[in-house]
């Protein structure tokens, strides 16, 4: 074996147990973040009277799927699916846990703030409404934002397999972990200052989903036990969700050279949506980007640059 090739092989097997360390390292922090989430659910929901029917149910296929996959690629080894197969169990599970812990945000005794956030956009010279009656005389354009607006979902699993599949792995775990930090700054957020949506101010007439979501938020809001409802849990006004995700969506698409602009292209495209759909108030997506900002920025904090070697050396280590 020459030097060049012993240099090599220390290096790719300096680079996989620096990867191993980072997994270990962001695994315990994401199983501490669960439990601690998972207990502060089930023990706020039985204080604030809130049945929790198939809390544990609802994501068990995708779990149990994605389980088997791990397994068959770490027998492969396929060390690049291996991270996408954990990231897409950390975004499962969480997924479940915020979206529960948003809607025992609701359950506070704080009243809805409506009447404010559209006093706020007033003072900026901006009504929802008026993008709504924009949006309508111009249906293409209204058209291609519905469709972005319901894009978040999609574009959230590509950001969390993606970067992974293509060797970026610490782009994924922040934005996992930005993810939960979000979800942790939003539900705090909507407990203080809850509100249903700008239609309830502004006087035009919900959309369907929309009237559907002021129902349930007032659900929660009225005294007596009630029953979790894990499809309408999208409920978040203040901030606006949709703009932070799709944020932290661009930021780790970002990683991949070739997808930087279509990603922001897409971002800006959903904070626009939310205002011709006629879901939020522009205070809304202010305070989603501000989120965003907060929430990119301790992910980095908490899993530096670098912190976990590449996949191409990762293999290169696996065939030494």
């Amino acid at each position: 074996m020459s030097a060049a090739t012993q240099i090599s092989a220390a290096q790719a097997q300096t680079a996989l147990r620096a990867q191993q360390t980072s997994a270990r390292r962001f695994s315990v922090l994401m199983a501490a973040l669960a439990v601690t989430l998972t207990a502060f659910d089930l023990v706020v929901a039985r204080l604030a009277h809130v049945g929790t029917k198939d809390y544990f149910l609802g994501p068990l296929y995708s779990l149990v799927l994605l389980a088997f996959a791990l397994w068959y690629c770490r027998s492969r080894p396929l060390p690049r699916l291996v991270d996408a197969c954990e990231s897409g169990i950390w975004i499962v599970v969480f997924t479940n846990v915020l979206s529960v812990l948003i809607q025992l945000a609701a359950r506070s005794p704080y009243p809805l703030v409506d009447q404010e956030l559209a006093r706020l956009d007033a003072r900026m010279h901006f009504a929802t409404a008026s993008a709504v009656a924009i949006a309508a005389r111009m249906p293409a354009l209204r058209i291609s934002l519905t469709l972005s607006y319901a894009m978040s979902g999609p574009l959230m699993i590509v950001a969390v397999l993606l970067p992974a599949m293509c060797g970026h792995i610490n782009a994924s775990r922040r934005y996992m972990l930005g993810i939960v930090l979000a979800g942790i700054l939003t539900a705090s957020a909507f407990a203080i200052w809850p509100a249903a949506g700008p239609w309830t101010t502004e006087g035009y007439a919900p959309a369907k989903e929309q009237a559907v979501v002021t129902a349930y938020l007032e659900r929660l809001k009225m005294p007596g036990p009630v029953t979790l409802d894990m499809e309408d849990a999208g409920i978040v006004a203040f901030p606006s969700f949709h703009v932070l995700l799709a944020i932290l969506t661009a930021v780790a698409l970002s990683a991949i050279r070739w997808l930087r602009a279509p990603a922001w292209a897409m971002a800006v495209l959903v904070g626009l949506s939310t205002l011709t759909t006629g879901w939020h108030y522009l205070v809304d997506v202010i305070g989603g980007i501000v989120l965003a900002i907060v929430s990119v920025g301790a992910a980095k904090l908490l899993l530096p640059a670098g912190d976990g070697a590449s996949a191409r050396d990762l293999n290169r280590a696996t065939q030494e």
